[in-house]
Order: C-alpha cells, then structure tokens, then sequence
C-alpha cells in the first residue's frame, strides 16, 4: 500500500477496457495513482511523461506487441519493475530472464495481484541483468512457440479472439461486482476483510449475496430484475427514494463556443502608398509629417512637435510626408515642353491659315496634326501624374506656370530646357485621405521607395461618433454545427466575445462564409464590436459565445446516467416500475456539456443502428431514448458488468421478481 505524502503512480498496459478497468480499480483501492495505455506507443509515451513505479503488463495485446514491449521497457528502464500479465499458466522457459514472481496469470485472484505489486515497489521482485535481457531477447529455439509468434497466429482466428475476449470481459466484470458486494458488506459488518477482528457468527448475521440477487428476465434481452435490497446495496436507492430521472426534451439554450481573434476592419482602412515609384531609386523621403505633442503627456510648458507616429490621430488633408521623386519632376516637365510646344504649333497654325490661299494644304493639315499631338501629349501629362496622386493643386501650379510665358519665349525656352525649378517640380505631398488613426507607419527620412505595393502609411477610419476605430471579430465555427448557426435568423445571431483583460462585449455577426477550411474543419464568421473607447487592440485571441437552440431530435439526461466504455453508450431504462425490471440500451449520444448529455430521440435507420463489426464485437444496436422515460441516475456501470455476467453463465433463472 502507498505511504507518504506523494502518491505512488502504477502503470497498467491493458487493451481490453474492462480488464484495465477492473485492475486500475483494484489497485486504486491500496491507494495508488493509475495510468492506462491501451498500445505499445502510449505505454513508451506514459513511462517518459509521467515516471511511473511499476508497470503491469499484458502480454497478449492485440497488436502482438506485449513480449517486445516489456523487453525495451526493462532495457531502458533497469529500476522500473515490470509484471507480466499471460492468457493462463505459462510453460517453463517462455519469459526466460524473467522470475516467477514476475509473470501471472490473468486467473490469478486479485489478492495476489495486489501482493506482487507491494513487492514489486518494496523492491523484492529484482531486476534481471543485463546478460538476461540478451539471451530473453535472442531467438527462442524452433521447437518452442515464441510469445510474437502465438501473437501473431492469435490474429489469425478472430472468432476464437472474439470469443476470448467476451468470456475474460464477464469474468472480470463479476470480480469488480464481487470486491464491490465485499465493500457494501464490510461497511455494514456482514463480511470480514483481512486485518480486521473477527466478529462473531451470532452478531454477524447472514451475508447478502447481491451478485446472486441479480436475476435476468426470461424472454427479455438484457432486463434485470433489482429487489429493494440491491438498489439500496449499489446506491440506487436511497432514503427510500429510488435515484430515477425522467429522459425529457432541453429546455435551455445550447451555449456554442468559436475561438477567434479581432482586426481591423478592412472595408475602413486607407492604405497611404507611393504611385509614382515605378522605378528603383526614383524617390526618396526627405520630411515626415509633424503633430503637436501634447503637453499633458510631455510635462513641457513650451509647445513641441513631433514626427507622425502609430496611434495619432489625423484628419483629411493632414502632411504625411514629404517625397523627392525624379519621375515626378519629370513628368511635370513634360506637361509644361508639352504646354510650351502647343503654345508655339496653335501660333504658327494661326499665321498659315491667315495666309491660307499661298500655303499648300499639305502644310496646313500637317501643323494641324502637330497641334492635335501636341493636346494628346499634355492629356497624357496630366493623366500620368493625376494616376501617380499628385494632387489636383499642384498640376494646375505647372498649369499657371506654363501659361505666363510668352509664345515668342516659348521656343527659347525649350531649346533651354531650363531646369531652374526642377526641385520644385519634383518635391511630393502625401497627404491623410480621409479623418482616422494611423494604426501602421513603414517608412522614416532619407528612405527610398522602389515598391510602389508598399504601405507607406495605413489609416483607420473613425466611427461616426468620434470614438475609436471599428473592429472586426473573426471567429472559427466547426462545421458539425455550421448547419445550426445558419438556421438562426438574422435577427438573432448576436454573440458575445470575451478576451483577458476586458469585460464581455456584445455584437452580432454580419457574415458567415462560404468555404469550409479543410485542414481545420471550421467556418470563417465575421462579424463587428464597438469599441468607442479604443481599448480592444487589433490581433487580440477572443472566444465568442452564441445561444444556440437545441437540437430537434434530442432528449436531456444527466451525465451520471450514462456510461460509455469508448465504444458504446449504456442506460439502463425503467420498462416495469412495478416488478422493478431494468433493460440496458445502448443510446447515441448528440452532445456533451458540463452536467446533462443530449440523447437521440429520434428512430435508427437499420443501417445505423450497428455496423458489421460492431455486431462481431458483441455491441448492442443503438436504440432512441424517448421523452418521458425513466432511466437509472447511478450504478449504471454495476450493473452493465452484472448483466454481462448473468448473460455468460450457461444457465438463466426461471423465476425473477416474485
């Protein structure tokens, strides 16, 4: 038995469930932590994780991995004991290297169980040496069946492992009844338990057998008949009140969970980027835009400013930035060559037509084509630069300036090409497009823009109150429950988020997508949250709560009414109030939550009800489980492992209930 104040962790190596059931309960009892691994991998997995001090081993899992198991554990484990459970007694010499305390039949009553593994801890079954675990790893002799091999030829013959594996499940289901029976009795002084004084046989009185008080009825599948002094002995009956419930349809809301995250909103951000960059080092930063700073935070009693930072506010029309951009300079150059040369063509147009009857023709329609290219030419200027963002202001400034000079200066001054105000031409505003906060700054003075794709800024639009910026909640829905967050209507898809550090938010969803993540299984829904405060942050890990209704199809039990062995779902329904007849069912569960289940109310098709290896494993078909009927609220597991039991022995009782 355990002592001291850390508990002692055992390790049990079972893939049958019941088997590992039964002695992880056993061994609970002396006080142990039990682990369970049902393979070889999560055996390896549990022994590095959790450092248990004793392994008990089945020999014969499934996967034919038992022999070879236990010699890899004992190689790099040497201190860790290890106990090897066989199918029945093991011929002489097949576990070579191995003591005879250290292998067991699975026969073996529990008591001696629980003696070799006190032993086993207390250090008396040693480890083996190294020499050993050689020669138990080599290969056994051809006459002898190695322990893989019978492994393996096991495989071969399911119906035989089949049936194995039913007849050990009803025995070990009666030896977890019978140690259950002895607990009762020993608490109400009808049995007498190893070191404790003998009573006498007067006071004792006689001892209830509640394994025998268990009794089938005939032409009933799977109905057991519980008089009153077995319902009190397993706890279904108590102060005289049996524990019953009533299967009945939900009558709350079905909380669905999505994590998720917040963003901004995309439809309100303004990326601030440079059009006109279409080239390497063909502009270049020379000045940020400046705000005042305020004095509050600064302590200054003198006013200061600041370059633009993440965080500020700015309205329409505020100076981000200020550019240096070679092609901008040109292009302003050619809409004022192409103002100059139109001013110079229309003049000399003019004097030819005066003069129409001694000027050929050809002449005059080839000035009036070099006119109508010169036009094209100074569109083309302009679109450039209105398609680069340059504002409307500045392209009119080239506009004035080309329009004062005068036509007899205008061929002096393409021939010139005077560069004098080529700087002025090429400094660029970048201006806030519209009221926001700049949530993203990319660039700082003397940084040259080659990428026109880049985010030299990037502004979030204010509410229309004034408040902070809009956000955006994504959250993922699985896809099992994307069919009831579609069936809600619009006016009731609200959400609540929750994120650390704040306090719920309430919002509603403005979409819910199409595509179906395949690698996840979830659903992108969208939605928004006010914010007006501007405490949420963007990027923030949410979980958004939606009130769903229940299911259609689906009744509410209580969790405790329900057992489930990873393979099948059990109650055990109340079909005669009056003889007090149980029938076991196994039901399909819908839903799990803290305390009830949903259960199916709804008809099996024949295909549903079981599958074809369903029914070579000895599983019951599923069965609906009605409004309105009574269900066992505890000892359902008991009572499961009793009727397999009965089921298994060779003969039924013929006369139950009275």
């Amino acid at each position: 038995m355990s002592s001291g104040l850390d508990p002692v962790t055992l390790l049990v190596v079972e893939d049958d469930p019941v088997l590992s059931q039964v002695l992880g309960q056993t061994l609970a009892k002396d006080g142990y932590v039990i682990r369970h691994a049902a393979t070889a991998a999560e055996a390896e997995r549990e022994v590095a994780d959790h450092s248990p001090r004793l392994v008990l081993l089945d020999t014969c899992l499934r996967e034919g991995t038992g022999p070879k198991l236990a010699e890899t554990i004992r190689a790099q484990h040497a201190e860790l004991p290890v106990i090897l459970l066989t199918a029945g007694a093991h011929p002489a010499g097949e576990f070579p290297g191995w003591n005879a305390e250290q292998v067991l039949s699975k026969s073996t009553d529990l008591s001696k169980l629980r003696e070799t593994v006190a032993a086993g801890l207390a250090g008396n079954l040693a480890p083996r040496p190294a020499s050993a675990a050689k020669t138990a790893a080599s290969p056994a002799p051809s006459s002898m069946t190695t322990q893989p091999e019978r492994a393996s030829s096991y495989g071969k013959e399911p119906s035989m492992r089949l049936l194995n594996s039913k007849v050990f499940r009803y025995a070990a289901g009666l030896v977890v009844l019978l140690l259950i029976v002895a607990t009762i009795g020993a608490a109400n002084g009808a049995l007498k338990l190893p070191g404790k004084e003998e009573a006498s046989s007067e006071a004792e009185g006689p001892r209830k057998d509640v394994a025998a008080a268990i009794e089938l009825i005939p032409g009933q599948p799977h109905t057991l008949y519980l008089p009153t002094d077995v319902r009190t002995a397993l706890g279904i009956r108590k102060d005289n009140v049996d524990q019953i419930v009533t299967a009945a349809k939900p009558t709350r809301t079905r909380p669905l969970l999505m994590p998720g995250t917040t963003m901004l909103d995309p439809t309100r951000l303004l990326p601030v980027r440079a059009l006109f960059a279409p080239s390497p080092s063909s502009a270049q930063v020379v000045e940020i835009g400046t705000i005042e700073e305020d004095r509050l935070k600064t302590g200054s009693t003198t006013s200061h400013r600041r370059e633009l930072r993440s965080g500020d506010k700015v309205t329409k029309g505020n100076l981000l930035a200020v550019f240096y951009s070679v092609d901008v300079g040109n292009k302003k150059n050619d809409l004022i060559d192409a103002i100059y040369q139109l001013k110079l063509d229309s003049q000399i147009l003019q004097r030819w037509q005066a003069k129409a009857a001694v000027v050929p023709d050809v002449m005059l329609w080839q000035q009036k084509k070099a006119v109508e290219g010169d036009i094209n030419t100074l569109n083309r200027a302009v679109s450039t630069l209105r398609t680069w963002g340059i504002p409307e202001e500045d392209i009119q400034a080239v506009r004035d300036e080309a329009e004062h000079v005068r036509p007899e200066d205008a061929e002096k001054r393409i021939k010139q090409h005077d560069r004098a105000n080529f700087d002025r031409w090429a400094r660029v505003e970048i201006k806030a497009p519209d009221d926001g906060i700049i949530v993203e700054r990319n660039i700082t003075a003397h940084t040259v823009v080659s990428d026109n794709t880049l985010n030299l800024f990037q502004i979030a639009k204010l509410d229309e109150d004034g408040g902070g910026p809009r956000l955006y909640v994504v959250a993922n829905c699985p896809e099992d429950d994307l069919p009831n967050l579609q069936a809600l209507p619009e006016r009731a898809r609200s959400w609540t988020i929750t994120t650390a550090g704040s306090q719920p938010m309430k919002g509603y969803i403005d979409d819910i997508s199409y595509i179906i993540d395949p690698n996840d299984h979830t659903v992108k829904v969208k939605g928004h949250i006010d914010n007006k405060e501007g405490r949420m942050l963007a990027g923030k890990m949410i979980s958004a709560k939606i009130e769903l209704p229940p299911p259609p199809d689906v009744v509410e039990v209580p969790t405790d009414a329900v057992v489930d062995d990873g393979q099948q779902s059990i109650v055990f329904v109340q079909t005669n109030a009056e003889k007090q007849y149980y029938t076991m069912r196994r039901v399909e569960l819908v839903g799990r939550f803290d305390h009830t289940l949903f259960v199916r109310d709804k008809p099996f098709t024949k295909a549903e009800e079981r599958t074809a290896e369903e029914a070579e494993l000895g599983m019951l078909p599923k069965q609906p489980l009605s409004p309105g009927e009574r269900i066992l609220r505890t000892g359902v597991g008991e009572l499961k492992i009793a009727l397999l039991d009965q089921e298994s022995q060779p003969r039924q009782k013929s006369t139950p209930g009275g």
